[in-house]
């Protein structure tokens, strides 16, 4: 199982972008790469789309951290383990998505 970390730029409005690090040595070397970087979108629009199919708070929360669980998984070809920034992560869509709630 492949160790990643979580970094989320400056959120902005309507969207966050993650970079996903990966230790290519393993965690002991400490290079960490960027294998890709992922958009959580969550504007008015995006959120009214879950809410239209009855969603409520929880399950949106439960929507993002499969989408950004299964954009990883699939950018790595693998399963996967966040080692650090998940919480920082959906903190940040928690905070925006509730805005609509």
């Amino acid at each position: 199982m492949k160790e990643i970390v979580l970094v989320p730029d400056t959120p902005l409005y309507n969207y966050v972008d993650v970079a996903v690090m990966d230790f290519p040595k393993g965690r002991e070397d400490g290079a960490q790469r960027r294998r890709c970087v992922i958009r959580m979108e969550f504007s008015r629009y995006d959120v009214g789309q879950l809410q239209k199919q009855g969603m409520d708070m929880d399950a949106a929360m439960r929507y993002y951290e499969d989408y950004l669980y299964k954009v990883v998984k699939t950018n790595l070809a693998s399963d996967w383990k966040c080692v650090d920034g998940w919480d920082q992560v959906m903190n940040v869509v928690r905070e925006n998505v509730a805005r609509f709630y």
